[in-house]
């Protein structure tokens, strides 16, 4: 049998070069590579619009903020996430993941928005870090905070306005890249828009909790009811409540010592200052009686306005001051001011707060006038009547007792030793009955 020559046979399937097949191998490698890519970026951004639409589905400020946290940790693979809320240049609020709470409670007060965050705060730029010791800003870490090396900060913006910034630490490959920035900032750019309708929307409801307060406490200081004492309270109940506040006092010039303040009534945490005295010169009311409407301090320990009110409330953080003065027509001018405070733990009091306070209060302040007013007439009429009465009691009763009197006298100067006596001494009863009911007509109506 003939043999067949060897080029005749031929493999089934086409024939390549060696040279042309070794490019093939390169080229489907490099699909498959990037294949892997495209699948890895695709569904990143399932995570990403995942995350948007958790975000989306969160409307109060306290469920919308761990929900952010907890997406951005999880969208990027990093250990550590947190989150700071800023109101008007202020960190108000600070949301952090990752951290076991026994750790927290190690590591004591939260951030206040220095270092690092503080940079962020200022200038408002996503910012990747391999090693954050190595940032011109750092400030280090408090005693037993645990290490962190990569950094990823992005701000929340909505409307040209920063509502806060998110901060993520210890990249799982490592370092953060330049994907995971896009990523973090497209979800903080949703998150800033969330949050600003948070924000607005527990602004409005603040805003119509101080609205039916107030109406509520005018309709009260306006009925009959209630008196100025009570309405007082009232008002420093109502004001503690609305404003989420650590306490309230009304403190006031001493009128009988213009260089000392009294503090008549209070409540919550400063419920102990209710009856206090203090020096009138470099304290919180002299200022608010100085400048004559509401100011705020974010921190009490730093202020010399408040040092007494530290010394006695060392938890108190941030002050508001309101005066209580009124612009109506006849009415006397007001001495007193209106404290409010809060402790470490809560947010410093803000522009909504100085706003609403301040109007509260001078509304409350009217009010209260014309509830002072009303109770000065009442007391007025009662001392006419009293006056009235006692014109009837001279001119009928003390009159017929005192011919009694004089009567008794007379008879006595004709009598026996004994009798004379016993005479004398129911005159002299009858002086003393006269006495006491000129004394208990005639007292002031202030007096018990």
């Amino acid at each position: 049998m003939a043999e067949v020559p060897r080029e005749a046979v031929s493999p089934p399937g086409l024939q390549f070069p060696a040279v042309a097949r070794l490019e093939l191998d390169d080229l489907l490698d490099q699909l498959i590579v990037r294949a892997g890519e495209v699948k890895q970026t695709q569904g990143r951004l399932r995570g990403l619009l995942t995350a948007t639409g958790n975000i989306a589905a969160g409307v109060e400020l306290d469920e919308l903020l761990p929900r952010i946290v907890e997406s951005a940790r999880s969208l990027v693979g990093a250990r550590y996430a947190a989150l700071g809320v800023i109101r008007e240049g202020r960190l108000i609020r600070f949301v952090h993941s990752g951290m076991s709470p026994d750790v927290v409670a190690e590591i004591g007060d939260l951030p206040e928005g220095k270092g690092v965050l503080g940079h962020l705060i200022e200038d408002p730029r996503p910012l990747r870090l391999r090693d954050l010791h190595a940032h011109a800003a750092s400030a280090g870490f408090p005693a037993h905070h645990p290490e962190m090396r990569s950094f990823l900060g992005a701000p929340l913006t909505a409307g040209g306005s920063v509502y806060g910034n998110l901060y993520l630490t210890e990249a799982g490959a490592g370092a953060f890249t330049a994907d995971d920035e896009q990523l973090v900032t497209a979800l903080a750019a949703a998150a800033g828009v969330a949050v600003e309708n948070a924000l607005l929307l527990a602004d409005a409801r603040r805003r119509e909790r101080w609205q039916a307060a107030s109406a509520q406490l005018t309709r009260d200081l306006l009925g009959d009811e209630m008196g100025a004492d009570a309405a007082l309270s009232q008002l420093l109940r109502c004001v503690t409540e609305v404003a989420e506040a650590h306490g309230a006092a009304l403190t006031c010039v001493d009128p009988e010592d213009r260089a000392a303040i009294l503090i008549p009534r209070a409540c919550g945490g400063l419920a102990a200052w209710a009856g206090a005295r203090a020096p009138l010169e470099g304290s919180i009311t002299a200022a608010a009686l100085e400048v004559g409407h509401a100011f705020c301090i974010d921190d009490a320990t730093a202020d010399p306005r408040t040092t007494g009110a530290v010394e006695r409330a060392p938890e108190i953080r941030s002050v508001l001051a309101v005066p209580l003065t009124t612009m109506e027509k006849g009415m006397r001018e007001s001495r007193s001011v209106l404290v409010v405070t809060r402790d470490q733990r809560a947010p410093v009091f803000g522009e909504l707060e100085l706003e609403m306070v301040g109007a509260f209060a001078a509304h409350a302040a009217s009010a209260l006038a014309q509830q002072q007013s009303r109770d000065d007439r009442e007391a007025l009429r009662r001392l006419q009547d009293r006056e009235q009465l006692a014109h009837e009691l001279n001119d009928q009763l003390m009159q017929r007792l005192t011919r009694v009197g004089f009567a008794l006298s007379g008879v006595a100067s004709h009598a026996g030793p004994d009798v004379q006596r016993r005479l004398l001494a129911q005159v002299d009863e009858l002086d003393a009955v006269v006495r006491t009911v000129r004394d208990t007509v005639l007292r002031p109506p202030s007096e018990p």
